[in-house]
């Protein structure tokens, strides 16, 4: 994505774990996206329109009204990368801890920017969104990612989309 990215445009863009790994099965793991995201729209101007946490990677149709919103999603990912990194390693009832973080360590052994570790993978891959149809056919996509994966039968069901009503992250 580029750093200069206007503004006014909107992105629906993806952020994938390493090796597709299902991290987000754990509902302490959801929480802190939601609340680092949560913070990102109050303190980094991101606004966001739609979003979905899947068990290995989120969705978003998003923006922002200063600033990249390539730089705010690096440093999104940066941070909660050190802090999921963090709650995998002293999480005593991870049954996956051991395998997961072998796995982040060495997908960082393969990018040198990393010192220790790799969560995310690299890029976002953001598609601009030029016309209301676009945006439309890309929030139905990201609300019925859950329905599609056999996780429930409607995507308001869903608690980690804006499908939701009751979602724990408003969107705009």
């Amino acid at each position: 994505m580029s750093r200069n990215a206007s503004t006014d445009e909107l992105y629906f863009t993806t952020l994938t774990v390493t090796n597709w790994i299902d991290v987000f099965t754990r509902r302490l793991y959801n929480d802190l996206i939601i609340e680092n995201l949560a913070w990102c729209q109050q303190n980094k101007k991101l606004n966001i329109y739609a979003y979905v946490i899947m068990t290995n990677h989120i969705h978003l149709v998003a923006n922002v009204t200063e600033g990249s919103l390539g730089d705010v999603l690096r440093d999104f990912k940066t941070y909660t990368s050190k802090e999921l990194f963090k709650m995998i390693t002293n999480n005593s009832q991870e049954s996956r801890r051991e395998w997961m973080l072998k796995s982040f360590e060495k997908a960082g052994t393969y990018n040198s920017l990393n010192k220790y570790h790799q969560f995310w993978q690299n890029g976002n891959y953001p598609v601009v969104l030029f016309t209301p149809d676009v945006i439309d056919q890309k929030i139905d996509y990201i609300h019925n990612n859950p329905v599609r994966a056999g996780f429930v039968g409607s995507a308001h069901e869903f608690w980690y989309s804006s499908a939701n009503p009751e979602s724990p992250l408003k969107v705009i």
